[in-house]
């Protein structure tokens, strides 16, 4: 079962709390802040398989997967596709991270991510990053104004990033 749900009924925004369950379409492993550890879980809303960049922004954000777990930050991938989509595309991309389907795109409503991409049925290209209690630490949506873009060089979403506490 999936449930969201925010501290003013809204999208959250930074210092908002959500709470998320959700299963890895892969290992069918639970997904949610509290579960993934760390300090921070880093959640990237893409428009899924129709966007090759979006896919490309993943399986180039794994390379830098070792400066994220230096940070405490786990990276889970949220596509609006089937999981039956995911998982041919996980294999054609090489992706390790965890990916959820949100088919029925709760998800990217929950995160007022849905509709703010190139189409009203799918996310844009959005990071939210959460810490291990829920709240949301930062978030950005590259494809609106003034980024307009679908791909982010790992190197830039790094620095845009706040500092966090490394694990103990």
């Amino acid at each position: 079962m999936t449930a969201h749900g925010t501290s003013s009924g809204d999208a959250p925004e930074v210092g908002g709390v959500i709470w998320f369950a959700e299963r890895d379409v892969v290992s069918g492993r639970e997904i949610s802040a509290r579960s993934l550890g760390g300090t921070g879980t880093l959640l990237f809303f893409s428009e899924g398989v129709m966007c090759q960049a979006c896919f490309e922004q993943i399986r180039d954000l794994e390379d830098v997967g070792a400066e994220l777990e230096r940070r405490g930050i786990a990276l889970v991938s949220i596509t609006p596709d089937s999981p039956e989509l995911l998982r041919q595309a996980i294999a054609q991309y090489g992706i390790s991270t965890p990916m959820i389907s949100d088919e029925d795109r709760d998800m990217s409503a929950a995160f007022d991510t849905l509709g703010r991409g190139m189409h009203s049925d799918t996310p844009g290209h959005a990071f939210v990053l959460l810490d291990d209690t829920g709240t949301v630490v930062w978030q950005r949506d590259y494809w609106l104004a003034p980024y307009r873009t679908m791909y982010v060089a790992p190197e830039r979403l790094l620095a845009d990033l706040p500092a966090t506490r490394n694990p103990t």
